[in-house]
């Protein structure tokens, strides 16, 4: 995936952006995933992470192709988890509200998102890096198997919803 490259994102990109969060939305729909299903994540959420320097996108041809968000710790919804963090400071970098656009998926998006994500915590010297996802996202959690997160237990997020919570220490 050299071509594949990451930036920051912009408001420009709230288009794009949503058409992809569209796509996920519909994608956890059909496969009985609840995630993302009331309406969340919206442009208000996705103005706050530009306006944060926490969205980034992924580019390949010219089109956004993917998109997540990624926030230093401590995050609110981590503070509480049945079972336990590996590192217990607030140094990692967690990793929010990821989606590949439908026509790239199949692609290695996610896994160069993934490499960029992770890439970007051991830059910034966190000691971890964190995910969460629903039970039932079978993609999130191959992908949190191939790169070797540990399943450390549950967290809730704001709304009471579980997930399950994994960690990357280096």
């Amino acid at each position: 995936m050299t071509s594949l490259k990451f930036r920051l994102a912009t408001e420009a990109d709230l288009p794009q952006v949503m058409t992809i969060v569209e796509e996920a939305r519909q994608f956890l729909h059909e496969r009985g995933i609840p995630q993302w299903q009331n309406g969340y994540p919206d442009q208000t959420v996705f103005r706050s992470d530009i306006a944060h320097q926490a969205l980034y996108v992924g580019i390949l041809n010219q089109k956004v192709v993917v998109m997540m968000t990624l926030l230093a710790g401590p995050d609110p919804n981590y503070q509480k988890i049945a079972g336990a963090w590996q590192q217990l400071d607030d140094n990692y970098l967690v990793m929010h509200r990821i989606a590949v656009a439908r026509q790239a998926a199949g692609q290695g998006i996610a896994e160069a998102a993934f490499e960029f994500a992770i890439n970007q915590a051991q830059q910034t010297k966190k000691a971890s890096f964190r995910i969460d996802t629903h039970e039932k996202n079978q993609g999130m959690r191959h992908l949190a198997a191939k790169f070797d997160f540990t399943q450390c237990g549950t967290v809730w997020m704001t709304d009471g919803s579980p997930r399950l919570a994994f960690e990357l220490v280096f």
